[in-house]
C-alpha cells in the first residue's frame, strides 16, 4: 500500500522513514527542490529509536505524491496547515484518509478549506494529539535521530463517527493510534502547549542566553510547576464548556507513556526521553510560535466565546505577544462556531 508523507522537515524524514519500516511505499512531498534531491539520491538514514537507510521517493510535485495513496500523512509545523490544504485543493482521490501529525485544530482547518470536497469524494480528515516520529535533528544529505516514540496516542476524525474505522485501517502503519470521541479530544488535549508554553515563557531569559538546560530539571521547579497545571485547570475547563473530554497534562502524558506519576516534573525525570529534552536555546523556538498561536492563543480566544475565564493562560499568551513583539507569530485560527459544530457532530 502506498503512503503519502506531506512536508519533508524532521518530522517528515522520520515518518517516511518509519512507514517504509513498518512495509509501506513511500513518497515524500516537498517544495524544497534541494531536500527532494537529496532524498531521492540517498535515501533517508535514521539512528536513534529507528536505525537504518531507507529508500523513499520524493517529488515536488503534490499530484504525484497523492496518486494512488491510501493515505496522506502531513507532517508540517501547524502554521502549514492551511497551505497544505489549498495545495490539495483539487487532487483529492476517492476514499483516501488524511492523518495529520500533531494535529494543533489542523483537522479544523483542512476541514474549513476542503470541506465539499472532502464530502463528494468520501474523504476522511484525522489527526494525531502529539507526534510519533520527533527528531531533534536534521543534517544533509537526509539523516536524522528518532526520538523513542509514545506508547499510544488518541486520534479523531471529521466526521467523528469514523475513528474507530480508520484507526482499524491504520493498525499497520499506526498501531499506536486510539480512537477518541472528536477533534476537541485531540486537538484540546494536546500534550505540547501546557508543559511547552510555562516553561519557555518563564525561562525565557535562559533560553535567550542561550543557556544548557534540563526541561523537566532545573526549568520546573515547584512554584512553576503549582502555576502550569493551575493553567491546565484553566484549559480543561474551556475543553469542557465547548463539549469536549478533558483530560489534565498529568494524566495524558501518563497514558502516552504507559505510566503512572503523581507529578509531570518526576515523569519527565525518569522518562528516557524527555530526560533528554533540554531548554531550546533560542526564544523564537517552535515552542512558543507553534505552541502558543495554535495552542494557547486558540484556548483563550475559545474561553472568550464561551465564558470560561482563563487568566493564566491570558498571561501567558499576552507574555509572548510582548516579549517576542514583531516576531511573535499570532496567526493560529480562528473559529467558527457552527463549522466547528459541525466538525465535532458525531
Amino acid at each position: 500500500m502506498k503512503i503519502a508523507v506531506l512536508g519533508m522537515g524532521k518530522v517528515g524524514h522520520n515518518m517516511a522513514a518509519l512507514m517504509v519500516d513498518r512495509g509501506f511505499e513511500v513518497t515524500g512531498f516537498s517544495r524544497d527542490a534541494e531536500k527532494v534531491k537529496a532524498i531521492n539520491e540517498y535515501g533517508i538514514t535514521v539512528t536513534g529509536s529507528l536505525n537504518g537507510n531507507f529508500k523513499v521517493k520524493a517529488t515536488t510535485d503534490i499530484r504525484e505524491a497523492v496518486e494512488g495513496a491510501k493515505f496522506l500523512i502531513v507532517t508540517t509545523v501547524a502554521k502549514g496547515h492551511r497551505p497544505m490544504a489549498e495545495l490539495l485543493k483539487g487532487n483529492l482521490q476517492v476514499g483516501q484518509r488524511i492523518v495529520i501529525s500533531t494535529g494543533n485544530w489542523g483537522a479544523y482547518e483542512f476541514y474549513s478549506v476542503l470541506r465539499d470536497e472532502v464530502k463528494e469524494k468520501q474523504v476522511v480528515i484525522g489527526e494525531t494529539s502529539g507526534n510519533l516520529a520527533g527528531s531533534p535533528s536534521l543534517t544533509y544529505p537526509a539523516t536524522t535521530q528518532m526520538k523513542p516514540s509514545k506508547k499510544s496516542m488518541s486520534f479523531a476524525t471529521i466526521p467523528a463517527a469514523a475513528a474507530p474505522a480508520v484507526v482499524e485501517e491504520l493498525r499497520q502503519a499506526f498501531p499506536e493510534f486510539y480512537a477518541v470521541e472528536n477533534i476537541l479530544d485531540t486537538s484540546m488535549n494536546n500534550t505540547n502547549p501546557p508543559v511547552h508554553v510555562p516553561f519557555c515563557i518563564f525561562n525565557i531569559t535562559r533560553m535567550a542566553n542561550g543557556e544548557d538546560a534540563q526541561f523537566y530539571g532545573e526549568c520546573l521547579p515547584p512554584i512553576l510547576l503549582d502555576f502550569t497545571m493551575a493553567a491546565d485547570e484553566e484549559r480543561c475547563a474551556v475543553s469542557k464548556a465547548i463539549g469536549g473530554s478533558p483530560k489534565s497534562i498529568l494524566e495524558l502524558m501518563n497514558v502516552a507513556w504507559n505510566v503512572d506519576y503523581d507529578n509531570i516534573k518526576d515523569l519527565g525525570l525518569e522518562n528516557p526521553s524527555l530526560k533528554m529534552v533540554k531548554l531550546p536555546k533560542d526564544p523564537y523556538h517552535r515552542f512558543l510560535t507553534e505552541d502558543v498561536p495554535f495552542g494557547f492563543l486558540c484556548v483563550s480566544r475559545l474561553g472568550k466565546e464561551y465564558g470560561v475565564p482563563t487568566p493564566r493562560i491570558d498571561l501567558l499568551v499576552d507574555a509572548y505577544r510582548y516579549l517576542l513583539a514583531d516576531k511573535a507569530e499570532l496567526d493560529g485560527p480562528e473559529f467558527d462556531k457552527e463549522l466547528l459544530a459541525e466538525a465535532v457532530a458525531k
